[in-house]
Order: structure tokens, then C-alpha cells, then sequence
């Protein structure tokens, strides 16, 4: 066969748009400034290992900073920010969270975002001309071995904000998020000045390319062995992204029935097909997860219009009940509520009417009327 015409294929042909998986949590996309850059002679761990060590010598350490920085000024970002964002790569990459040798398909994303450059290739960005002396001093003024030793300190931490963030969120960041990001950070006692940089930096140029399994795993790791804060600790049993309707309206409904056990009498089958959701996302710990693909998991499809009767009704309840609680303010059981508002409204009601009834005994009230009260 004759040799082929050259069509000029490139890898946005082989794994374009219509490649990238789920339109649901965070688009996988490859995003250069996001790469973290390994020289032929970088060391990489072949497989992740929360929190295992990659040793590296002083002259790998600097060549590593100095072509990761070149590759950050170069797409665009200050000297100080790109000097701060190598040195974490560094820590992650030492730590096994990165590395170019990470099988993709075994864990589960289209892309590695760690890449080996050739020799040549090393040498160019580290004679790169973002290099000018002005640049050179602002790097320097940047990794003081302050600023280093603080890095260092907080490290753990702040991969693990992103980890929770990512988790419950589906995205490493976003502009919405920087809120939320200010304000885990100091639940976990730290001051905003303990930031080596902005949250967008450190969550996408610098920590990007650690693979969202292995990103729950150093979590975990953390958690086990008390090595971040009590904040992210308690925060590790966190729901992910896509089942917060679920779980949120799973304890509305056993706070209701303490008081109403019959209410969901009213709607058997919707509470039925509630139960046997909840047994599957209990079993499954992406199953329920926007981002679910990623950790090789069956997406668990939930009906919301069949659990939307359930969720006006612990809404209504709430609403005659409970104005202030904190549950009536989930966005999430708030949507799912909007499904069957009548229902909800006139359960709430009748709630309200039964425990205004000084007849009531609260173990046997049932929704919808005084039923079941002794004179």
C-alpha cells in the first residue's frame, strides 16, 4: 500500500470535543499552562503512592523550578505566581501526586498533564528569554526560604482544599468558588496571608495535573495520619457533587418523622424508590458523583420527579415548622421540592395543625389530619 496522504491530523482530531467525556462536572480538557514539565533526568514515581517520597537531588530540584517556570511565564503568568506555582508541583510531584508515567486509562481521565520534554526541549525554556533580570529578581524575591518554608507548611492543606472542593463542588475551581475556598481556609485556622498565591493559581496551574484519584487518596492520607487540618478532616465523609439532593433530603426526612413517622404513608411509592436510591449511593462512593467517570464508577441515575413529592413535603413541613433551619436553605432539596410544591404545602399545613393541637402525641400523628390522638 502506498504511503498515506499527510491530512494534516492532530491530536484535537483524536481526542477533540466530541472526545471529551460528560457534560456533567468538570470538562476534561488538556490545558497547557495547567502541564507540569519533567525533564529527561526528573525523577517520577511509576505509581501514585499517597504521600510517598520521590527523592531528588539539589540539581534536579533547580532544573525542575527553572523549566516549569519558563513554561508558566511563557502562557502568561507574573514571575512571582510562576516561581510559587513550580515549587508546589514540586512538593506534589515529590509526594507521588504527579508524574508523567501514570497510566491514564487505569486511572480513569483522557489526559496526563504531566509531560516528559526532551533534553532540547528543557534547555530552551531554560534559556528561555522570560528570564530577563528583572524577572530573575522577582523569582528570587518570591522563594525566600520563608516564603518556602510557609509553602511547605501548608502544603497538605492546600491540596486538600481542593480535594474537598473538587469532591463536593465537581470542579477545581471557578470564580463562584473563590468564596468558598476563603472561606475553608479559615475553618482550617489559617490566615489569608498563609497563601502562597490566589486559589485560581494554586488550583489549577499548580495542582491540576494530580489525577482525582489520587487526589482523594492523599486526602485520605492525611486524614488517617493527622496530617492536615480538623476542618478538612471532618469534612471528609462529604458527599460528592450530585447526590447533595439526595443525602440533603434523607435527613430532612428522618428529622420529619420523628415527629410525623406516618407522613410518608401519603406517598408510598416515592418513598419506596427514595430508600432503594439511598442503598445504592450508600454502597457506591462515586457512584452518585457528577464527576463519577473519573474514578471508574456507574453513574446513579436518580428520577428527581419521583422524590420530589418527599422533598415538598420535608420542605412544607419545614416551612410551617422550622423557618430557620438550616436544611430549608439546600439549594439542592429546594429544586427538588419545586416538582410537587402543592403537596408540600398543604402536608405542611396539616404538620402545623397537628402540633397546635394539644391532643397530639408525637409518635402517633399522622400527616393530613389529628388522627391518632387520645382525649
Amino acid at each position: 500500500m502506498a504511503a498515506p496522504i499527510n491530512y494534516g491530523i492532530t491530536n484535537e482530531d483524536l481526542n477533540g470535543e466530541c472526545f471529551i467525556a460528560g457534560a456533567e462536572g468538570e470538562v476534561e480538557e488538556l490545558i497547557e499552562k495547567n502541564e507540569v514539565v519533567f525533564a529527561p533526568d526528573t525523577p517520577a514515581a511509576a505509581v501514585s503512592a499517597a504521600g510517598s517520597v520521590v527523592t531528588f537531588s539539589t540539581l534536579q530540584a533547580n532544573n525542575f523550578l527553572t523549566i516549569n517556570i519558563a513554561h508558566s511565564m511563557r502562557a502568561g503568568v507574573p514571575a512571582r505566581e510562576a516561581a510559587r506555582i513550580a515549587y508546589i508541583r514540586m512538593l506534589a510531584v515529590r509526594n507521588g501526586l504527579i508524574s508523567p508515567d501514570f497510566n491514564i486509562q487505569t486511572n480513569n481521565v483522557r489526559y496526563n498533564h504531566a509531560v516528559r520534554v526532551t533534553e532540547v526541549q528543557a534547555v530552551a525554556l531554560a534559556d528561555s528569554d522570560v528570564f530577563t533580570d528583572v524577572n530573575k529578581a522577582a523569582i528570587q524575591a518570591s522563594l525566600s526560604a520563608d516564603v518556602k518554608k510557609s509553602i511547605r507548611k501548608h502544603f497538605s492543606d492546600m491540596v486538600c482544599c481542593v480535594a474537598y472542593i473538587f469532591r463536593v463542588r465537581a470542579h477545581h475551581y471557578r470564580d463562584d468558588l473563590q468564596d468558598r475556598y476563603i472561606s475553608l481556609w479559615a475553618r482550617c485556622l489559617h490566615k489569608d496571608s498563609d497563601l502562597p498565591m490566589d486559589w485560581k493559581y494554586i488550583a489549577t496551574d499548580a495542582l491540576h495535573a494530580i489525577m482525582p484519584g489520587h487526589l482523594d487518596a492523599f486526602w485520605d492520607d492525611c486524614v488517617v495520619n493527622a496530617k492536615c487540618a480538623g476542618a478538612l478532616i471532618k469534612r471528609f465523609d462529604s458527599a460528592p457533587a450530585g447526590v447533595a439532593g439526595v443525602l440533603a433530603l434523607e435527613r430532612g426526612l428522618d428529622d420529619v418523622m420523628m415527629l410525623f413517622p406516618h407522613v410518608v404513608d401519603q406517598v408510598p411509592d416515592a418513598y419506596e424508590y427514595f430508600r432503594n436510591i439511598v442503598r445504592q449511593v450508600g454502597d457506591s462512593r462515586w457512584g452518585g458523583s457528577i464527576n463519577s467517570r473519573f474514578y471508574g464508577a456507574t453513574r446513579i441515575r436518580v428520577d428527581e420527579g419521583k422524590i420530589g413529592a418527599l422533598a415538598s413535603v420535608v420542605m412544607g413541613i419545614y416551612e410551617q415548622l422550622a423557618t430557620d433551619s438550616k436544611l430549608r436553605e439546600s439549594p439542592a432539596l429546594q429544586r427538588l421540592a419545586q416538582t410537587a410544591p402543592a403537596t408540600g404545602g398543604a402536608i405542611g399545613i396539616a404538620a402545623r395543625r397537628a402540633v397546635q393541637d394539644e391532643r397530639m402525641t408525637l409518635l402517633g400523628a399522622v400527616s393530613g389530619s389529628s388522627a391518632n390522638v387520645t382525649d
